[in-house]
């Protein structure tokens, strides 16, 4: 599954440049295979779209009906504003939520739609370790990666927190910095726990790279770039399980909390700065005032009218650039889950 706000990626997994000084494995995780994991055909992946815009239509209700601020966040808003609906090559659909709204509606929804829908979040749900939402359609299967503790493995889509942050600029510095470590620290503790499961991944992509070293289809360039890459994976997955292993100390479900508590520890709902630490740029990266993401327009998202940032042209080119742009083919990622996938 793509990553928020994800349209495209280059090479394998990162541009070199970057991994050889970041920890970060998401782009590597939208290339490893395992023996468990199929890649969707393109039927499948028009009916997971169809299938997200009905969880989508029945959110999108429930908040107008409950007074409950909403918008379309990440490739999302890219969709709404290029194509007027889902990114026909995208997987996923993205909310944001202000913290105030999102703590409405996470107390709310599970009473109102629980029959329909699991929602998974942050603060409730045991060994979730991520730090944002989930809302899963039950009788669906749709199963990622992050889906290893739960059965609860519904087609979904992910709800992002619009935290407030401080106007002063040194404790917003602090409360930004903070947000980082523990994002990290949450990812490491989390290798930590899935260790053996992202070692056999590794281990299962080295073997493929090895199959194709026989194959006189495969480029060489293109294999010696897939040999680099795996091993820089390899490396990061175990400086990530190494960190880790010290947190273990304490269980995942603390990890997760007291990151999710750190974000939203400014209560101010009239400041002037927002962020979205979540988001695929993290805590510095989704800063705006808020009037620039918190504010909304609505647009056409796959025959329905849906609210995207007013300022959606500057948050699209902070997180894409030249977004009206479409990538070419050879950069549009995989769509890869696990078995069985049940619509």
């Amino acid at each position: 599954m793509s990553f928020r706000g994800s349209e495209a990626t280059r090479g394998i997994f990162m541009k070199r440049e970057n991994m050889r000084y970041s920890l970060s494995t998401v782009e590597a995780f939208k290339h490893l295979h395992s023996k468990d994991t199929i890649e969707l055909t393109d039927e499948q992946l028009a009916l997971l779209q169809q299938t997200l815009y009905g969880i989508l239509r029945d959110i999108v209700a429930f908040c107008k009906k409950y007074k409950i601020r909403y918008e379309l966040g990440g490739g999302s808003v890219l969709g709404a504003v290029r194509h007027g609906a889902i990114i026909p090559w995208d997987d996923d659909i993205d909310i944001n939520m202000p913290r105030r709204d999102y703590d409405k509606f996470r107390r709310l929804f599970p009473k109102k739609m629980g029959a329909k829908y699991w929602l998974h979040t942050p603060e409730a749900t045991d060994n979730l370790a991520l730090l944002f939402s989930r809302v899963r359609l039950k009788g669906t299967s749709v199963k990622t990666r992050e889906d290893y503790f739960t059965d609860e493995c519904g087609a979904f889509i992910d709800i992002f927190i619009i935290e407030n942050t401080f106007d002063n600029p040194v404790l917003r510095k602090i409360h930004g910095l903070g947000s980082l470590a523990l994002g990290l620290l949450l990812s490491c503790r989390k290798f930590w726990r899935d260790r053996k499961m992202m070692m056999e991944l590794v281990k299962e992509e080295s073997e493929q790279i090895s199959k194709a070293e026989s194959s006189s289809n495969t480029k060489e360039n293109d294999l010696e770039d897939k040999v680099i890459d795996i091993k820089r994976v390899r490396r990061i997955f175990i400086i990530k399980i190494l960190i880790g292993m010290p947190l273990a100390i304490l269980p995942i479900n603390f990890w997760t909390r007291f990151a999710n508590k750190w974000n939203g520890m400014c209560h101010n709902h009239r400041s002037k700065y927002v962020t979205t630490p979540c988001g695929r740029k993290h805590f510095f990266g989704e800063l705006y005032k808020r009037g620039e993401l918190v504010a909304t327009v609505e647009k056409d998202f796959g025959g329905m009218k849906c609210a995207i940032p007013r300022a959606y042209d500057k948050y699209l080119t902070k997180l894409y650039g030249d977004y009206m742009k479409i990538p070419e083919d050879i950069e549009q990622e995989k769509h890869i889950v696990y078995d069985p996938f049940v619509l």
